[in-house]
């Protein structure tokens, strides 16, 4: 691996956007460069892992972080990759660090350009995923998060002290840890979902027409955010609970305007050659459909490759298909997609065009 794709995958790793193909690339890149895994402990120990989207940082904050470098370096046991050339070593750590800091500042200071024009709560932690990206993430309590692509969480800085909730727009699978005393609460817009400890997943996109939170261990409590008999629902182990946002896709409904219906609890199916679930294949980085119409497909792409798809007949949006794609580029998934319905496209850059 070059320097230049090593200070790439060490920034995105602090940044908080490695994706789960970069994450296996730079693990197995470390197990077989010990010399280097070495660095990325030190890399931790330097930058202490983490970065406030409020910190400002001038010249003299960045000269104080770059001394704490020199002196991290001049306290850890770094073996030279030349026995020879030990300061040649040091030069190439130095070099390193700095390069993933001044990156990292960058990112920092791009999210923080773009709040100032967007005010957000500094009360809140919030942790956000790009299209294209994922992220793992532990709570303050141990809880375990895996966000999928286009993904929003938020949390206030009390949490864990008189309550646990969270806030989620997009999807995630959660690893709650138990704590009786303070149930386990995940608001979304159109359902709460609310734990004291077990493994469940939740998608809540906002522009897509159902929210769905699927069961894998324990039990969790769903109160729909509408007033009728049914507002609250318990799951049991592989159960799912589908609720129908809005089919048109302009606006959220009303509580009062989503009619009992349009509230499913459905039994999951298991895989039977690895008892695994489709609801929950992401977090394998596997790319799953069961019948999908291409209507909900094309957006999904958008999201897990970072590309925009433009449909330029949109006969071909109701056609379904079935199918799983495994670390596949977007090249070879619309090659399979081109096979299986015959429809044309073009691959500019990230833009996408269909035709029939």
């Amino acid at each position: 691996m070059d320097r230049n794709r090593l200070i790439e995958l060490f920034t995105k790793r602090e940044s908080g956007i490695l994706t789960l193909p970069e994450a296996r690339e730079l693990n197995e890149y470390l197990k077989e460069n010990p010399s280097d895994s070495q660095l990325a402990d030190l890399l931790d120990k330097t930058l202490q892992g983490r970065f406030h989207q409020q910190d400002n940082f001038d010249s003299a904050q960045l000269k104080k972080r770059l001394q704490r470098i020199h002196e991290r370096l001049s306290q850890e046991d770094i073996t030279p990759a030349n026995a020879d050339d030990p300061k040649g070593r040091i030069r190439k750590i130095v070099r390193i660090i700095a390069a993933v800091l001044l990156l990292t500042i960058g990112c920092t200071v791009v999210y923080r350009q773009f709040t100032e024009s967007n005010p957000v709560d500094h009360s809140k932690n919030i942790l956000t995923t790009k299209k294209g990206s994922k992220s793992n993430l532990v709570l303050p309590d141990g809880t375990k998060v895996l966000l999928n692509s286009d993904t929003r969480l938020s949390y206030n800085q009390s949490f864990g002290k008189e309550a646990r909730e969270v806030t989620l727009e997009g999807e995630a699978y959660f690893e709650v840890v138990k704590d009786a005393r303070h149930p386990f609460i995940v608001h979304t817009n159109a359902m709460d979902i609310k734990v004291l400890g077990t493994v469940f997943n939740v998608r809540a996109y906002q522009n897509e027409k159902n929210t769905q939170t699927t069961l894998l261990e324990g039990s969790v409590e769903v109160t729909l955010n509408k007033r009728n008999e049914r507002n609250l629902v318990v799951l049991k182990p592989h159960e799912k609970i589908v609720v129908n946002n809005n089919p048109d896709h302009t606006a959220p409904l009303t509580a009062d305007e989503m009619p009992v219906a349009d509230i499913s609890v459905l039994t999951i199916k298991t895989k039977q050659e690895d008892s695994s679930i489709l609801e929950t294949d992401w977090t394998k980085n596997k790319l799953a459909f069961d019948q999908v119409s291409y209507s909900e497909v094309f957006p999904e792409l958008e999201r897990w490759y970072g590309v925009t798809i433009t449909v330029k007949d949109s006969s071909i949006l109701t056609r379904k298909i079935s199918g799983i794609y495994e670390n596949e580029s977007i090249g070879d998934v619309m090659e399979s997609l081109k096979l299986a319905t015959g429809f044309r496209y073009t691959i500019d850059g990230n833009r996408l065009k269909i035709y029939k």
